[in-house]
């Protein structure tokens, strides 16, 4: 065999060897890499396992709660009614709010007693101390109240056209009041998440509506409850239903806000009223104290004050009654 021809069976086996080495180096590599893939996905796959069991575990014990709490709330007959309630306006935080309010209203009015500020006899202290924290509190509530209500029904078109979307794709309803309770904020959301924590406890669906609807207290989504109900027993479309009943929902709430800005000329006429004898009291204090202290040191002038107090609370409140229009 001639030189030659081993330089050429040496170049041949050379490069057959690089030809193996470098199909064996691929392999492993896309092997090692496909391992790498492989270790993710399953890392990944069980933190979402224990995450997904986590968070069922932790819905599991909400709902456990509140129907402990609701129990309990239930056992203390009309005053429990009234902590749901409190509780439902003020998204957690309205018993607090209310304790708060008539609080600061309490110490205020006897602040302003011992100081001569309201000039009152010494028998009418106690219905002072009494009244102008229930007055404090009632005034919290309705407040709380308002924007519950403003805030409900201006989610809730929004939550059904979630619903209905929801249910095109195949979704439940059940699963689809636990999305929105998730994914909408207060005050909607923690109300429908109430909703979704009952259902997931297996309870029945038309008996959690008539909870909601008890504790909710709005026309509207008592409609909505209604609408549920009807279709879980007769059948029919849940799109449609929905879709027409967002939409009366819209207008009812169009003409709410046309109602209101229709009104507040009235609200704003209302108030300056209101504030004028403030106003010209305190004019006439720093132009001419001695006129005021008449009424602070006198027993006529306390009987002055009292009669204006009454007459301007009950003005107050015509003019707001008259102004305010019930869509």
């Amino acid at each position: 065999m001639s030189t030659t021809d081993v330089l050429t069976l040496f170049v041949f086996m050379v490069s057959v060897l690089a030809g193996l080495a470098f199909l064996v180096l691929g392999d492993a590599l896309r092997q090692r890499a496909g391992h790498r893939i492989r270790a993710r996905l399953r890392a990944s796959v069980g933190v979402s396992r224990n995450l997904a069991r986590q968070k069922i575990l932790a819905d599991l014990e909400r709902a456990q709660s509140e129907a402990r709490r609701r129990r309990r709330r239930q056992a203390m007959g009309s005053l429990g009614y009234y902590l749901n309630r409190l509780d439902t306006v003020g998204q957690g935080k309205g018993s607090r709010n209310v304790l708060l309010a008539m609080g600061a209203a309490a110490m205020l009015a006897l602040l302003g007693l011992m100081l001569g500020i309201l000039p009152l006899s010494w028998w009418s202290w106690p219905l002072a101390l009494g009244g102008v924290p229930l007055l404090a509190g009632w005034l919290a509530y309705h407040k709380m109240l308002e924007r519950f209500e403003h805030g409900f029904l201006g989610q809730l078109p929004d939550a059904m056209d979630m619903i209905v979307r929801a249910s095109q794709a195949g979704v439940p309803v059940n699963q689809s009041i636990r999305n929105i309770g998730e994914h909408f904020s207060a005050p909607l959301g923690p109300e429908f998440r109430k909703v979704g924590d009952s259902l997931l406890l297996g309870n029945d669906l038309q008996e959690v509506l008539d909870e909601a609807v008890l504790r909710i207290e709005l026309p509207d989504f008592s409609f909505f409850s209604v609408c549920l109900s009807l279709q879980r027993d007769t059948g029919g479309s849940l799109v449609e239903a929905l879709e027409n009943l967002a939409g009366v929902i819209r207008a009812r709430r169009d003409l709410r806000l046309k109602a209101k800005a229709m009104t507040a000329e009235g609200r704003l006429s209302g108030m300056i009223l209101a504030a004028l004898p403030f106003v010209i009291g305190a004019t006439l204090f720093a132009s001419s104290p001695d006129y005021i202290r008449i009424l602070f040191e006198t027993d006529t002038g306390h009987s002055l004050l009292g009669v204006a107090g009454v007459m301007l609370t009950i003005g107050v409140l015509s003019i707001r009654k008259l102004a305010k229009l019930e869509v």
